[in-house]
């Protein structure tokens, strides 16, 4: 089945329905320049897991919240549900192709069943290339149901990097840890200028598409001050806007670009419901508050 072309649009990951949420996507579609509107959203649909015996895998999947925000949302956003995993230790790697195929199967029906998705976004980390044959399959059950596939993934070398558009409709670069947390901004803005323009060219050769994930409201979880622990929180010096405005720097030669859809935000929740950047002073480790001023940035950059 031949799939429509995907619309320019920021989406952004969310992990819980809110109405403050379907608020703050419609506000933002209200004030942003037409290609820089929410086109997706990728809300939390599911997971995969691996009960123990090799090449066999466990799909848990609700359609509540994308049903929730397919209600909420301006119509014709493109909401494609989380199906996440952890394989910290190899239980996702070496299967037979046979077995990823069978794994793909269970999701792409999850899928496939759920009115309100136009497709998916799977995060299952640590990503190993063994696991491409998965992707692949879940790419071809999709698409023959008219929906697409994307998938998370670091700044891989350029082999991996080709066999992964290879593999799914939409790559979504992870642009907000490519070095890590709490990393200077000189730092984060050369590995952005590094990363960008290798996915640019390798989604050309592909005739792929690619969305870059940026630190919105990681930014001050993960950037402005160091996590972790139970101490009092440690400034970095570096403001949210900052990681922002160089991960803008880094894609705004693409915007043009066939192959380039939009940006990523990581991450939304609840706006009324999140902590005070200014006033709080323990570690947190996922605040989700993404400033006004982040704001103003991406509706016209």
């Amino acid at each position: 089945m031949k799939l429509p072309p995907l619309p320019k649009g920021i989406s952004g990951w969310v992990y819980r329905y809110s109405e403050g949420v379907a608020e703050q996507v419609t506000l933002f579609n209200s004030f942003a320049r037409p290609h820089l509107r929410f086109a997706y959203l990728f809300p939390r649909g599911g997971s995969i897991g691996f009960p123990g015996e090799q090449g066999v895998a466990e799909v848990y999947y609700k359609g509540e919240q994308s049903a929730a925000y397919a209600e909420g949302l301006p119509p014709g956003l493109l909401i494609m549900p989380i199906v996440d995993g952890r394989t910290d230790g190899g239980e996702f790697d070496g299967w037979t192709d046979e077995q990823y195929a069978v794994a793909a199967r269970q999701v792409a029906d999850k899928v496939i069943d759920d009115p309100n998705a136009a497709g998916v976004q799977v995060d299952i980390e640590p990503f190993n290339p063994d696991q491409l044959p998965f992707y692949r399959h879940l790419t071809e059950y999709l698409n023959a149901a008219g929906k697409y596939s994307t998938m998370f993934v670091g700044s891989w070398n350029d082999d991996v990097l080709t066999r992964i558009f290879d593999s799914c409709d939409v790559v979504v670069m992870s642009g907000y840890d490519l070095t890590g947390e709490g990393a200077s901004l000189d730092a984060y803005r050369s590995a952005m200028q590094a990363s960008v323009p290798r996915f640019q060219q390798i989604a050309e050769q592909s005739g792929k598409h690619y969305m870059i994930g940026i630190p919105a409201a990681a930014s001050w979880g993960e950037f402005e001050f160091e996590v972790g622990g139970g101490a009092a929180r440690v400034e970095t010096g570096v403001k949210q806007e900052q990681y922002v405005q160089a991960a803008l720097d880094a894609v705004r030669p693409f915007l043009d670009s066939p192959q380039y859809v939009g940006l990523s935000l990581w991450h939304m929740s609840d706006p009324k419901a999140v902590e005070d950047p200014d006033t709080v002073t323990e570690r947190t480790k996922f605040p989700a508050a993404i400033e006004p001023s982040v704001w103003k940035m991406l509706e016209s950059y």
